[in-house]
């Protein structure tokens, strides 16, 4: 557990970095302090540190900004260095599960074993037609460079990383009700729920069952593709395109471009969801969660609800936590709510332990 009962969530993501501090030693997670910052372009790319001096000073002052007195953090990864995998294994023990996992890993990975971190997580057991116990787990592994250069951005702002974890993990403690991993046995059964994160830089899919990520999968596309798109198609100012993706200001070429762009990116959500159901067979998926910055596009859940036909909710990461003295308003609250669902989720992490 965190030292203090204080756990810190740390998410370093294209163009911002958000903080969630939780008390954890209540028997409800308090959220006490939250914190975003601004990075400037080109510093972190498609999740990806390029520049961890600057990342760190901007650590400095989003811990001075905030008065955040704790150090150990837990960080949050995302990008085209993390590979994700099922991978079926003849049911054993954790001991020797562990070596199993590590001779068989390099059929399952395009890294080298010697390059790569290596984590997983067992989902699933069951028995085969031969009557044979069988278990999933689910499969992460990441270049080693790349989490070296978030442990080198974090310590050189004087932070203690106590653990690095993919972003989609963190997304199913803040982003599905408590309910569904406390269900009573003759409750009926939630099915599965599909996450949708949509950040700056990258979209994390993430399928949840009984409050266990089933199937991850990450998608280099967020919010900054679709304002890049406006502004080098119509010749607008950024500011002007945020405006468009709002639905805050009106521009029929806009709209058409924007229209025909979502819908594209919709069908990429939808062959992720398309992939999973062919791999585990099950059909039990029964809505969409979405949230992230890039969330806020007009027309967004009324195309993903078109193109995936499932309901759409707006996630809420605050729901599972107690709020605290927090320096905001309700409204400002309410404003930052969609991009904290991976910062909350992260400093989760230690009720799980």
């Amino acid at each position: 557990m965190a030292k203090g009962g204080i756990a810190i969530g740390l998410d370093i993501s294209t163009g911002s970095i958000k903080v969630a501090e939780v008390n954890i030693s209540r028997r409800e997670p308090v959220l006490t302090n939250l914190g975003i910052i601004m990075l400037p372009e080109g510093v972190v790319r498609e999740g990806e540190i390029d520049d961890a001096a600057t990342v760190s000073s901007y650590l400095k002052e989003l811990w001075k900004q905030n008065k955040i007195s704790k150090r150990r953090v837990i960080v949050g990864v995302s990008n085209q260095k993390v590979i994700v995998r099922p991978m079926d294994l003849p049911y054993m023990p954790e001991d020797e599960l562990e070596n199993a996992v590590k001779y068989q890993v390099q059929e399952f990975i395009p890294i080298p074993i010697d390059d790569a971190i290596v984590d997983y997580e067992v989902v699933d057991e069951y028995m085969t037609g031969e009557e044979e116990r069988m278990q999933t787990i689910l499969l992460a592994a990441a270049h080693r460079e790349m989490i070296s250069a978030f442990i080198d951005a974090v310590v050189g702002a004087g932070l203690s990383p106590a653990a690095v974890e993919l972003k989609a993990f963190a997304m199913a403690r803040s982003l599905v009700k408590n309910e569904y991993q406390f269900l009573e046995e003759e409750a009926e059964s939630p099915g599965s729920v599909c996450l949708v994160n949509i950040g700056a830089g990258i979209c994390n899919i993430c399928i949840v069952k009984e409050g266990t990520p089933r199937f991850v999968r990450m998608l280099m596309r967020g919010g900054d593709f679709f304002t890049k798109l406006l502004v080098d198609h119509l010749n607008i100012s950024p500011a002007d395109a945020e405006e468009i993706k709002g639905g805050r200001s009106t521009d029929a070429n806009a709209n058409a471009l924007l229209q025909r762009e979502i819908q594209a990116f919709v069908g990429e959500v939808r062959r992720s969801l398309e992939y999973y159901i062919s791999q585990s067979q099950e059909r039990d998926l029964n809505k969409v969660i979405l949230s992230g910055s890039g969330s806020k596009m007009i027309n967004l859940p009324l195309e993903l609800n078109r193109g995936l036909r499932l309901p759409i909710e707006i996630g809420h990461p605050l729901q599972n936590v107690q709020l605290g003295k927090l320096p905001y308003t309700p409204e400002e609250l309410a404003e930052l709510e969609a991009s904290i669902a991976v910062s909350v989720g992260l400093a989760l992490r230690d009720t799980e332990e």
